[in-house]
């Protein structure tokens, strides 16, 4: 599935390392502080080879062209990224671990998500909307530090829809929610899994939940009622990741 956002905007000094270095064929121009000159020198110099624009701003320039004061003295745009359909996500070649997210909105959360997926190994994104919308805002992969590059991205138009088909296909659809929940120690992670999280205040819709095929619960003390989203996302992912051979190197 072709994206049909014109362009994606990123900034962030991690966000922003990690597309200059894996995919500086899809930049389209930088900006960036005069603070950064040397440490962005060897970027700029291929930059200069491919006849790619860059130029020094301000931060008050940069603040306007991230919309963001956090733009960390840098921010280029750059062509989007493939964005995979369904079909293709089943596909996959790095599809053994897929993460769905179900209204997680905060992109705080979504960046932390993200980050912590990368960390652990999984291999895809999949989130709900419209074709015209990139699966993750500017600010959300910021946040992720460069860990957006490492997962393939997948949208579809109504998630309950997609987890059945991915469940028809092999997948496990592992929903986190405290209702009928299996506890986390009881579950046995599958060869193919979809990790489903909701929304920090709402959980997992019904519809959402009853397209899983598994559910999933953190247990705690009980002091507190729940985990950050986030911090549910990283005990999971940690859990799975340690079923799995490590093709990576030790986890830092």
């Amino acid at each position: 599935m072709a994206s049909r956002v014109p362009h994606e905007k990123v900034y962030g000094i991690a966000a922003t390392r990690a597309v200059l270095t894996g995919r500086m064929g899809d930049v389209i121009r930088i900006a960036y502080a005069a603070s950064l000159r040397r440490e962005l020198a060897p970027a700029l110099r291929e930059a200069a080879s491919r006849r790619i624009a860059f130029e020094e701003r301000t931060d008050e320039d940069l603040a306007k062209i991230a919309g963001s004061v956090h733009h960390e003295g840098i921010c280029l745009a750059a062509r989007p990224r493939r964005v995979l359909d369904v079909e293709a996500l089943i596909g996959w070649r790095d599809a053994r671990a897929i993460l769905a997210l179900d209204d997680v909105a905060n992109p705080h959360n979504v960046g932390a998500i993200v980050r912590s997926a990368a960390f652990f190994g999984a291999g895809a994104l999949l989130v709900e909307g419209p074709s015209d919308r990139a699966p993750l805002t500017p600010a959300a992969v910021r946040v992720a530090q460069g860990g957006a590059e490492h997962l393939a991205m997948a949208r579809t138009e109504r998630l309950p829809d997609a987890l059945r088909k991915l469940a028809s296909r092999g997948f496990a659809v592992v929903g986190a929610d405290v209702r009928g929940a299996k506890p986390l120690h009881e579950l046995r992670w599958p060869e193919r899994v979809v990790l489903v999280m909701g929304s920090e205040g709402e959980g997992l819709r019904h519809a959402v939940l009853d397209a899983c095929t598994d559910r999933v619960v953190i247990e705690g003390t009980g002091a507190v009622e729940s985990l950050n989203v986030s911090v549910a996302a990283g005990v999971l992912l940690a859990s799975w990741a340690s079923t799995r051979p490590r093709a990576r190197g030790p986890l830092r």
